[in-house]
């Protein structure tokens, strides 16, 4: 019996040529050695066969997201959880081989990680165990990568400021252990690594909008009408009446007028005709990606860096279905979740990490903490977490274990209209008892030194 994700959609075996490099490169589509590095260096663990399936299966899977042919539990979701890491592999390689495959706001947060990684190689070849960690990685862990991946980039930073470095074992049945050790000039610390992923809160905040959305999405194409909704929400989102943005729907209609603005105690907005010959322009001579920020930039009038959108349209797909050639009806709406308590519930702070870490640091030897996470959820957010993490990292108790810093690494990938991916980083670190100055000193791990700017992200 098949299950109804087997039933959504069947898989196929794609011919080569969909993965095939180009025999000539254009100048708008260079090679990327660093990328290139990473992902030779990961897929020789997987061997060429075991790769071709894991290349195939994420293949057909963004290719049936793109086409709707998933199963309703899947969410639309680009990617197969079972395999997150061959999603990622997939992303990079497409990136410098395939580009026509390549997803724009998931590569984003994928090429620059494998850029660095790729750039830092030659570090992190010397590093002791690094084989055994990476291997670990790309086979019994690629469910969760991101863990992975934040330790070799930790790895690879030490080693580019002078240190020695050597991974901790894995001691199956014994307890977790801290991930390495690092040896910088004189001094010895033991340092584990945590990654903190986006917040559940944020997930549910996108499911109620889709609830509240979807009445309102569903008359407008119905009645072949092309909205554009922009609303910032003074409250919490499940806070706000079921009806009410179908009420304000209903009131612009009603209106005859081409466009409702309004400001009450739930959230001030806009909703209008939304003007499709920006896109139909550009579709006259190119075909446009759908659903990437170049399309919502041009049916919304502007580009918002981690905007919330939710969008429906009518479409004719170009011969590969992931591109637009034409568009004769459109639904968007964006959308911010700007109450004090929604920013405060998404900025979530380290101390559950912290704590986590520190338990796994040995009793009688300097400790350092690194966690890092993405800082997508937009700069009210991030500063608010800034602040937090200060004060709770300042406040936390080591309970009796010699931890000296703590660093956190803020993680800001973005994908324009006019680039590939964008990427920005910032590095906040506290010292809870420190006995020296703190070791990695400015280091990034995924910006080079020369694209280091001052201040954080969010400024």
């Amino acid at each position: 019996m098949k299950s109804k994700r087997q039933n959504a959609f069947a898989s196929k075996e794609f011919p080569a040529t969909l993965f095939r490099p180009p025999d000539k490169r254009s100048d708008d589509w260079p090679d990327e050695p660093d990328v290139r590095r990473a992902v030779t260096y990961f897929r020789d663990f997987i061997g060429q066969d075991e790769w071709k399936k894991r290349r195939n299966a994420a293949a057909n899977r963004l290719y049936a997201a793109s086409l709707g042919r998933l199963d309703e539990t899947d969410r639309g979701r680009y990617f197969d959880e079972s395999d997150v890491l061959g999603w990622y592999l997939f992303l990079a390689e497409a990136f410098i081989d395939h580009v026509w495959n390549f997803e724009p706001t998931f590569g984003s947060r994928v090429v620059p990680v494998f850029k660095a990684i790729g750039r830092g190689l030659d570090l992190l070849l010397s590093v002791d165990g690094v084989e055994e960690r990476a291997r670990r990685l790309v086979i019994s862990e690629r469910r969760q990568p991101n863990g992975g991946l934040f330790e070799l980039l930790v790895a690879s930073a030490y080693r580019s400021s002078g240190a020695r470095v050597k991974f901790v074992p894995e001691q199956r049945g014994l307890g977790r252990t801290y991930d390495m050790d690092v040896e910088i000039g004189s001094r010895s610390f033991a340092v584990e690594c945590k990654r903190l992923e986006t917040s559940q809160y944020g997930e549910r905040e996108r499911a109620a909008m889709r609830e509240l959305w979807r009445p309102s999405a569903t008359g407008f194409s119905q009645n072949e009408q092309s909205a554009f909704c922009d609303v910032h929400f003074r409250i919490p989102i499940d806070r706000v009446p079921p009806a009410y943005l179908t009420e304000k729907s209903l009131e612009w209609l009603r209106s005859d007028m081409p466009s409702l603005l309004w400001s009450d105690d739930i959230s001030y907005g806009a909703m209008g005709e939304l003007d499709l010959d920006p896109l139909r322009a550009v579709l006259d001579g190119h075909h446009v990606l759908a659903s990437s920020s170049r399309m919502l930039e041009l049916l919304s009038g502007r580009y918002v860096r981690h905007a919330n959108y939710i969008q429906l349209s009518r479409l004719k797909l170009a011969e590969n279905p992931r591109y637009v050639r034409e568009c004769d009806l459109a639904v968007l709406l964006r959308w911010e979740s700007a109450s004090t308590e929604a920013i405060d519930a998404k900025a979530r702070d380290i101390t559950t990490k912290l704590s986590e870490a520190n338990d796994q640091l040995p009793a009688g030897r300097p400790g350092i903490v690194h966690i890092g996470f993405e800082a997508v959820e937009g700069d009210n957010v991030e500063r608010t977490r800034h602040r937090k993490i200060i004060e709770r990292a300042q406040a936390f108790d080591p309970r009796g274990k010699p931890l000296e810093y703590v660093y956190c690494h803020y993680f800001v990938p973005e994908s324009p209209p006019d680039q590939a991916w964008a990427f920005d980083e910032t590095l906040q670190w506290v010292g809870i008892a420190p006995t020296g100055s703190h070791p990695l000193g400015e280091t990034m791990l995924i910006l080079p030194a020369e694209g280091v700017r001052e201040g954080p992200h969010w400024r």
